[in-house]
């Protein structure tokens, strides 16, 4: 074992570069690096020993976060995956690689009106009504599939267009005075759904009916319209609108009391492809559904599932005259990863299938023979379907080593985390290796880390999740968008299903993490000299913020807005896309992760945060009438010195606060009587008279600095940041040249003397501390890859 004598001396301006006699006993077979950890682990006895068990408290509420901050870095990859290995697993109907259906496909009954007097003489204002909505009785409509459903903006703009003046105008987001307002929980009465529909039936046949089967007309028009769906929506709605545009055709197809089947999608009644054709004639193996006259038979394509419905009520009503119009949807988007690696393009079919039935005698009272109608019946029938086709499953491998490269490298750090609090466990006084109060000691040391330091500081995986992020966060956008779907107005959400969905959400962290490592540093660039510590960003304001934008994505009926702001005709020449590209340039459903709804709602909860905080400044201040500290931006008091060389993949942009016990006077400077009530962090305590917080330059060179409380911080500074991975290679395996110096404490005019291990050579000092070189004396120099763990924890 190495005995080291320090010489005896006097402290001089002159004191030599060092003053250690080396009396080591070692056998020639002692490698270099043996002999130099035998010397350099007789630094403690230079060195005052922390003791972080018994000089820095425990919080509570930080036991709690740390916890739980702890359960979900292990379990991220368990819970939310590496990536995207395979579509079928969000999309079991996959039409083909990388395509599959994300909703639907749908088809469902809004309502079914008829008239109870359906006698010639009656009109609809006296008439009584009844209906059924999906074969259950109902005494009133529902405002939601007029007003607030996305297959109600094509009947919107038909109804602008057509100028059917028999549509509330309180459906259309115009109401007049003395009109209500409504949301998606309104209902509508019964006869006034009857008439608008009645109405849009007669403007449309009557701008439309074709002569034939064969000159078939359509109206064909776009529109843009709101889109506030979510909590995410409706927030930014004040501040940013999220429009959407839309393709539109309304057809009106032939009819006689001989008509079999409408013929909507027959290429003998216009060209293939024809743009007469509504779009979803253009999908055969797509738009299938369930056989309406017999579920047991196989699936039937979407036109034939309309022909089959008016055979049905053909049957139904075999004495009236049957009219349809057809009005369908289409919503293309398209929305990238970062750089546009990835992309998502989704393409939404709705379609509308109004039916009346009147009965027309002829009448006799009129000498010009005119026939007289009434309708019968309305019937409001929809289909929806939404695909989406990306390329994200292609970048699974790239996505999963990015994320499962951060998350191997998270567990190593804690493991390591846990090695550097079990080594500075096993310093202290009383406590013996491989016994449980060592094992209590290191989860006590553990604990007591800021957790927030320990899962935004280390940059390498931090980078890692961003990038991973950028690529594949928007799909998560789309894929809850269309699981927590309302259909015809009703969604089923339990909150703990929910939570589970919205996981991923909480990935936003990293690229929050990013942020306040970016925002930080451009605030340290504008002063070199902080007076009060280093600047940093309190951890739990990280936490929080990604917090709230786990409930962007929740669903609420009556937040829902889907107002028409622009409206316009298209000629009936061109393919849909042609028009797209031609005609509507910079207004097609395009857009990127940046400004997707997860980036969007992040953006929002930083304004809410700063905003809270900013409020609660003002609040604080105006009570107490005094300068109050910033609640996001504050400092970190101590920081070792040579913290640039010791931690170098680990950055200090979230505040190290700690709360130190009351113990009265320090063990290792022995001070004049009293106490001095000093803030730490953002706690109280009774702490040495000259431990304030300051920077690395004034802090070192004070007797403070000796003190035990001082030395307990810098050692869980140092096993929190020293053992990030990276760090860990950086100073065992390529090293650190460690210095032994012995300094006097000069700054506060003291003559006590301490030593301290810097990464700095005595040519450096006086530029890295401030100090001058005569204030320090060399005692001894080493590796960080020779020195041991417990001595290493110690630099700074």
């Amino acid at each position: 074992m190495a005995r080291i004598r320090p010489q005896e001396s006097t402290w001089c301006d002159k004191a030599p570069a060092s003053v250690l006699v080396e009396d080591i006993t070692a056998d020639s077979n002692h490698s270099t690096r043996t002999l130099t950890l035998e010397r350099t682990r007789a630094w403690h006895k230079f060195l005052p020993q922390p003791n972080i068990p018994k000089y820095i408290a425990l919080s509570k509420l930080r036991l709690i976060f740390t916890m739980v901050s702890l359960a979900l870095l292990i379990t991220d990859i368990p819970r939310t995956g590496l990536g995207i290995y395979d579509l079928q697993e969000y999309y079991p109907m996959m039409l083909m690689p990388g395509t599959a259906v994300r909703f639907g496909p749908f088809d469902y009954s809004v309502v079914h009106i008829w008239r109870l007097n359906n006698d010639t003489e009656s009109d609809n204002t006296s008439s009584a009504f009844t209906g059924l909505r999906d074969s259950q009785p109902i005494s009133t409509a529902r405002a939601w599939p007029y007003q607030f459903d996305t297959l109600s903006v094509g009947l919107r703009g038909a109804v602008d267009l057509l100028n059917v003046t028999q549509f509330p105008r309180y459906l259309r987001y115009k109401p007049q005075e003395n009109e209500p307002t409504t949301n998606g929980e309104s209902l509508v009465d019964l006869s006034t759904a009857f008439n608008m529909l009645d109405a849009l039936i007669a403007a449309a046949h009557a701008k439309l009916r074709p002569a034939s089967n064969s000159k078939l007309k359509a109206l064909r028009f776009a529109t843009k319209h709101n889109w506030v769906d979510r909590i995410h929506h409706y927030v930014v709605s004040f501040a940013s609108t999220n429009p959407a545009w839309r393709l539109h055709s309304l057809h009106v197809p032939y009819t006689s009391r001989d008509t079999q089947s409408l013929g909507i999608c027959s290429n003998s009644a216009v060209a293939k492809r024809s743009p007469l054709r509504p779009r979803f004639c253009n999908h055969p193996g797509i738009l299938k559904y369930t056989h309406p006259l017999n579920s047991s038979l196989p699936t039937v394509p979407v036109w034939e599932h309309i022909d089959l419905r008016y055979e049905l009520l053909k049957r139904q009503y075999p004495t009236l005259e049957l009219e349809v119009i057809l009005l369908s949807s289409q919503r293309l988007s398209s929305t990238s990863g970062v750089l546009s690696s990835t992309f998502y393009n989704y393409e939404a079919l709705e379609i509308t299938a109004l039916t009346r039935g009147k009965r027309c005698i002829n009448d006799s009272k009129s000498s010009l023979n005119t026939t007289l109608c009434t309708t019968v019946f309305i019937d409001d029938y929809r289909y929806e379907r939404d695909t989406v086709r990306t390329n994200l499953v292609e970048w699974y491998g790239v996505i999963s080593m990015l994320r499962g490269g951060a998350q191997g490298y998270v567990w190593i750090r804690l493991v390591l985390l846990m090695y550097g609090a079990y080594t500075a466990a096993g310093q202290l006084a009383g406590v013996q290796a491989g016994t449980s109060s060592r094992f209590k000691s290191t989860m006590s040391i553990v604990c007591k880390i800021p957790f927030e330091v320990i899962v935004y500081s280390s940059l390498l995986p931090v980078s890692g999740y961003v990038i991973a992020q950028f690529l594949d966060s928007s799909f998560m956008d789309i894929f809850l968008d269309s699981y927590w779907a309302a259909v015809g107005g009703t969604i089923k959400i339990n909150l703990l299903t929910f939570l589970r969905s919205t996981a991923v959400q909480m990935r936003n962290v990293w690229i929050l993490a990013l942020l306040v490592t970016l925002t930080v540093f451009a605030v340290r660039k504008t002063r070199d000299y902080w007076g009060e510590g280093l600047p940093a960003i309190r951890g739990l304001v990280i936490s929080f913020t990604s917090t709230l934008t786990v409930f962007g994505p929740y669903k609420e009926t009556t937040l829902r807005n889907t107002d028409i702001i622009n409206l316009f005709l298209i000629a009936d020449e061109g393919q849909n896309l042609d028009i797209i590209q031609s005609n509507l340039v910079g207004k097609y459903n395009i857009s990127c992760y940046f400004f997707d709804d997860s980036a969007v709602m992040l953006l929002f909860c930083i304004g809410v945060v700063i905003g809270l905080a900013s409020t609660i400044k003002i609040l604080i201040a105006s009570r107490t009438k005094s300068e109050t500290r910033d609640i996001i931006l504050s400092s970190t008091p101590t920081i070792p010195c040579g913290t640039q060389r010791l931690w170098l993949a680990s950055v200090s942009s979230v505040q190290f606060s700690v709360r130190l016990r009351v113990t009265g006077m320090s063990e290792r400077t022995p001070q004049k009587q009293g106490s001095l009530l000093t803030k730490v962090g953002s706690f109280h305590t009774v702490i040495q008279p000259n431990l304030k917080w300051t920077d690395r330059r004034n802090l070192l060179g004070k007797a403070s600095y000796n003190s035990t409380e001082c030395r307990s911080v810098i050692q869980l500074m140092n096993i929190a940041m020293m053992t990030d991975p990276w760090n860990f290679f950086w100073l065992r395996a390529l090293g650190v040249q460690l210095y032994l110096y012995k300094t006097r404490s000069g700054l506060d005019n003291s003559f006590d003397f301490y030593a301290v291990i810097l990464p700095f050579a005595k040519n450096e000092i006086e530029e890295r501390t401030g100090l001058s070189s005569i204030d320090l004396q060399l005692l001894d120099s080493a590796s960080s890859r020779d020195v041991p763990m417990s001595v290493l924890l110690q630099s700074g």
